[in-house]
């Protein structure tokens, strides 16, 4: 099936706003063909059927995305194994990815790696004609431009959970997250 997992802890506010951005994207810059990429996410040990919290929710509905019928998932680790990426809120949830299926390695990143790894790409140098192909070539193409640039210090990789913050919290965690997605999909 191939397309793109995120990943967070409870499948609640970071993975769902992630999730959501990346579709509303990936449709804004390819049209219905972006129903190709098949998009969604888990929580490493989230409980299925819980809602998206209610700050994460109004989140989105500011930046004009729906987050109606949203139910958390606990990560389904076969789809994590046919996932051409997977993207984590933390490094920490990247590293528990990659323990329990090391074969996960050279695909799985947090939001802001590979954010940080293809941010002012030319789209053009990003092999396939079609999105899901475009997906399926980034996690190569990122890693391959790993050696070249600076990494910053690791703790910016991150985003931190805002669960029972308030709502700036919750501000800073959607907008960190929506400026990844918006380097990611640049990419493709």
């Amino acid at each position: 099936m191939g397309g793109i997992l995120h990943v967070c802890t409870a499948n609640q506010i970071r993975s769902p706003i992630a999730e959501r951005l990346m579709v509303a994207g990936l449709w804004r810059r390819f049209g219905p063909v972006a129903d190709s990429v098949y998009v969604t996410s888990g929580g490493m040990r989230a409980v299925a059927g819980m809602p998206m919290q209610p700050l994460a929710a109004a989140e989105l509905e500011r930046r004009g995305v729906p987050a109606d019928d949203f139910v958390s998932r606990p990560l389904d680790l076969k789809a994590a194994e046919r996932a051409h990426l997977v993207l984590t809120a933390t490094r920490e949830h990247r590293d528990e990815i990659v323990g329990l299926m090391p074969a996960a390695l050279h695909r799985t990143f947090t939001w802001r790696e590979l954010a940080w790894l293809v941010r002012g790409m030319d789209p053009g140098k990003l092999p396939g004609r079609f999105p899901i192909e475009r997906v399926a070539n980034l996690a190569r193409v990122a890693r391959h431009r790993r050696g070249y640039l600076k990494p910053p210090a690791g703790e910016l990789f991150d985003v931190a959970d805002p669960i029972g913050g308030a709502k700036q919290e919750y501000r800073t965690a959607a907008t960190e997250i929506e400026e990844a997605i918006e380097a990611i999909l640049d990419a493709l």
